[in-house]
Order: C-alpha cells, then structure tokens, then sequence
C-alpha cells in the first residue's frame, strides 16, 4: 500500500473520482501544508491559513500504478493554472503533489528506475502537451502534517448527486476521466 496527498481544487472532485479507481483502498478530504494546527473548513476557506485542500489517498499499487494514479489527477484539473477556477480563486484551492516516504524514492530520485522519480516523469510528459512557455504549475513537496476534513465534507458526491456542484463540476470530470482511462475504473 502507498500513500500520497493531492490536491487540485477542492476535495470533493477528487475524492469522488478515486473513490471510483480500481486499487484505491481508501480517500480521505482534508487539509495539509498550513500554519495552524486543526484548522477548520472555515479558516481554510479564507485562504490566509496555508492549507491545501487535498485528499488522503491509500492505494494498492499492486493493482493501480503511481503513474496511473498521477495521470488520473492530471487529467482532472488545469496542468498549468495555480487555481482552480470552477471553485474559486484561492490558495487553498491550487495544484499540489503531498508525497510520503514510501513514495520519496519515486517521487524525486534521479537514480531511481529509469532516471527520473515518477512524479517527475508525469509532469515531463504532461508539460510536453501544453503551449511552449506554459509550464505545469503543480507544487511538489513532502508531506506534513495531514488534517482530516470535517465529516459533513465525506462522501459529498454520493450524498449530494443533484447538487448543483456534482452536477457541474464533479460529474463532468468523472465522466471525462473514465472514458479516459476505462480500465482504471
């Protein structure tokens, strides 16, 4: 099992569209990479405390690759813009890869496999699909100190199907993503 924090806009896409992936053991909303301990959705929402919405994901990535993982998140969110505009503009909001230890090998070792950490390797081939002069803007870090969102944010998606936010934002993107990636889901 492998660990890794996301965060590309709000939590709620994210976790409805892995909760779907094949392999994916468990998703988790919160926050991370802030300057409070135990922040609320209230204080994250103001955009002045440093955190990330992000979700917690486990995965069995003898099932599901971290490659195939990284290409499910890029291909859910704008590679080259900070925010997330169908939720706002908002530090809170923006495009961050939370890696753990047991994925830091991976993630950043020129060493490692075929000379360049998966993440790396992603965000290669996503930067060779945009505009010249348009770089990837998904921060890359070491994962903190993880806050679990409050429990009226879990399984949004699923209990909110005809909310205008599902039908807006999430749908759309599950949509896109599974007929992008069929055997993933």
């Amino acid at each position: 099992m492998k660990t890794i924090f996301l965060g590309a806009g709000g939590f709620w896409t994210l976790e409805a569209i892995y909760k779907k992936m094949k392999g994916v053991e468990e998703v988790v909303p919160g926050y991370m990479g802030g300057t409070i301990p135990h922040p609320s959705h209230e204080a994250v929402a103001t955009g002045t405390t440093g955190h990330i919405e992000v979700v917690k994901l486990t995965y069995d990535d003898s099932v599901v690759s971290d490659t195939d993982v990284l290409h499910v998140f890029y291909a859910m969110h704008d590679t080259a813009t900070q925010q997330y505009p169908p939720i706002g503009i908002g530090s809170q909001y923006r495009s961050v890869i939370f890696y753990t230890e047991d994925m830091q090998a991976e993630a950043l070792d020129p060493t490692n496999g075929e000379g360049v950490g998966v993440i790396q390797r992603v965000i290669e081939e996503i930067q060779s699909t945009l505009p010249e002069g348009i770089p990837v803007s998904t921060q890359i870090m070491s994962a903190g100190e993880f806050y679990p969102a409050e429990e009226y944010h879990y399984r949004f998606y699923e209990n909110n199907p005809d909310a205008a936010y599902s039908t807006e934002v999430i749908a759309p993107q599950l949509d896109k993503v599974t007929r992008q990636f069929p055997s993933l889901f």
